[in-house]
C-alpha cells in the first residue's frame, strides 16, 4: 500500500478551507442595520420579513393598515423581523440604530414607529419617535406588547401576534390625529361635557373626526353590568360599571377593608400577587340588611404568568420560564417551565421544546430600472434597491432612483418598550 504525504503548503490551505466551512454558518448569523432591506426602497411597502415568519396575506394586511395610517395623519411605521440582532449590544440598541438609520417618521415631526421582532433573541422591541410619545407613551407600548403580542408569540403564532400588535398600534395612532407630531405635555386637562367635547372634534376633522371620537369614547366608556345587591361574580379584568339588577341604579364601591374578612386564604393570596382583584359593590337604595350587604366581584388578570392551582382551585400559581438551550437554525432549543403555588406546596417543572429558527430568506433578485420610451433614451440598466439597505438617503431628498422612495427623515431618542417570549 502506497502512502501519500501532503506538503506543508497544501495542509495549510486545506486547514483554511475547512475552517471557513465550519465558521461560515456562525458568521452568517451576524446582522448589521445596514444589511436590513429598507421596505420603502425595495417595494414601497412598510414590512421587511428577514426571519420569514409572515405569509403574503399577513404582510399585505399590515402594509394596507400602515399605508392608511400614513395617508390619514402622516405617521410612518415599519414592521421588521430579523433572525438576530447580533453583534449589536442588545435588541433595543439595534432597534434604535435601525430607526435612526432609516429615518422613520417625518422630519421635524419625528412621528415614526418601529415594530421589531428578533426571532433569535426571542425579543420584541417597539421604538417610538418623540412626536408620538404624547399619544403612545412607553407604558401603553408595554401594555400592547404584554397583552397583544407576547401571549401569541409564546404559542408560536408569529403572524397572529404581529398582526394584533400592528392593529393595536394603528388604533392608538389613529385615535387622536391632533396629537401626532406634537411634544408631550406634563398635564392634560379634559372637559367631558357634551358641548365642549364636540367642538374640537368637529373643527379638527369634520364628520371623520366625529366618527373617530365616538369610537374612542365608546371604547373608553365603562361596560355596564347588572348584578344583584348580594352575591358573587367572576369576570375577566376590564372596565366595568355596575348597576343594581333590582332597581337599575348605579352601585357604589365599598372600602377594601370591608371585603377583606369575606375572602378565604386562597383569595387573599391571589389578591396579594395580583392575579385577581376583588371588589365589593353595594346598592345604597335596596341593599339587604342581612348577609354581607354587598356584591363581591372578582376580576381575573389575563396575564399568562398566573395559573390556577390544582389543589387550591384559585389563581395562586406563578409561572416562570427559563431558556435552557437557545435554538439556532440547525437545532431546536429547550426551556424550563416552573409552576409554584404561593398558597400551598404545589410545585411542578416541565421542559418544553423551542422550535428551530427559520433560515434567513435569500436576497431578492436585483431588478433593473425601466426608462420610458418617449424620452428617446435607452435603458441604462442601473439597479435600484441595492443589496440590503446600502445606499438610499433617508430624510429626504426627493427624486432619487430608489424603488419605492424612503422614510421621511424622523428620529428616535430611545422611547418605546420591549418584551421577551
Amino acid at each position: 500500500m502506497k502512502l501519500t504525504f501532503l506538503k506543508p503548503k497544501r495542509i495549510f490551505l486545506l486547514g483554511i478551507f475547512s475552517a471557513s466551512i465550519v465558521l461560515s454558518p456562525l458568521s452568517s448569523l451576524a446582522l448589521k442595520v445596514e444589511e436590513v432591506p429598507n421596505p420603502r426602497q425595495v417595494s414601497g411597502g412598510w414590512v421587511t420579513d428577514m426571519a420569514d415568519i409572515l405569509n403574503a396575506d399577513t404582510k399585505a394586511q399590515i402594509n394596507q393598515m400602515i399605508a392608511d395610517l400614513e395617508a390619514k395623519n402622516g405617521t410612518e411605521m415599519a414592521v421588521v423581523t430579523v433572525p438576530t440582532t447580533s453583534p449589536a449590544p442588545s435588541p433595543k440598541n439595534f432597534a434604535t440604530e435601525l430607526f435612526n438609520h432609516w429615518g422613520i417618521g417625518k422630519e421635524g415631526q419625528d412621528n415614526g414607529v418601529l415594530f421589531l421582532i428578533s426571532v433569535g433573541d426571542r425579543r420584541v422591541e417597539i421604538e417610538t419617535g418623540y412626536g408620538v410619545e404624547a399619544i403612545l407613551p412607553d407604558a401603553k407600548v408595554g401594555s400592547i406588547i404584554d397583552s397583544q403580542i407576547i401571549p401569541r408569540f409564546k404559542q408560536g403564532d408569529f403572524e397572529g401576534g404581529t398582526l394584533a400588535g400592528t392593529k393595536a398600534l394603528v388604533v392608538v395612532l389613529e385615535s387622536d390625529p391632533d396629537q401626532i407630531g406634537t411634544l408631550p405635555t406634563a398635564e392634560v386637562t379634559t372637559d367631558n361635557s357634551n358641548s365642549g367635547g364636540l367642538l374640537p372634534v368637529v373643527a379638527g376633522g369634520g364628520i371623520l373626526g366625529i366618527i373617530i371620537g365616538s369610537v374612542v369614547y365608546l371604547l373608553k366608556r365603562p361596560q355596564k353590568m347588572l348584578i344583584k345587591p348580594e352575591g358573587r361574580t367572576r369576570k375577566k379584568q376590564g372596565n366595568y360599571s355596575f348597576l343594581c339588577a333590582d332597581c337599575q341604579q348605579p352601585m357604589e364601591k365599598v372600602n377594601s377593608t370591608v371585603i377583606e374578612p369575606h375572602l378565604n386564604k386562597q383569595e387573599k393570596v391571589a389578591q396579594n400577587i395580583g392575579s385577581v382583584n376583588f371588589e365589593g359593590w353595594k346598592c345604597i337604595h335596596c341593599s339587604q340588611q342581612t348577609g354581607k350587604g354587598f356584591h363581591l366581584v372578582a376580576q381575573e388578570s389575563e396575564s399568562p404568568q398566573f395559573k390556577k392551582c390544582p389543589h387550591c382551585q384559585e389563581l395562586t400559581v406563578i409561572r416562570t420560564e427559563t431558556t435552557i438551550k437557545e435554538p439556532t437554525q440547525y437545532r431546536s432549543g429547550k426551556r424550563l417551565i416552573v409552576d409554584d403555588c404561593h398558597c400551598c406546596t404545589y410545585h411542578n417543572e416541565m421542559e418544553e421544546k423551542i422550535p428551530r429558527l427559520p433560515p434567513p430568506p435569500p436576497p431578492p433578485p436585483l431588478r433593473t430600472r425601466r426608462t420610458r420610451g418617449s424620452s428617446g433614451s435607452s435603458s441604462s440598466g442601473h439597479y435600484y434597491g441595492g443589496s440590503y439597505g446600502g445606499g438610499g438617503s433617508f430624510g429626504g431628498g426627493g427624486g432619487s432612483s430608489g424603488g419605492g422612495g424612503s422614510f421621511g427623515g424622523g428620529s428616535s431618542g430611545g422611547g418605546g418598550g420591549g418584551g421577551s417570549w
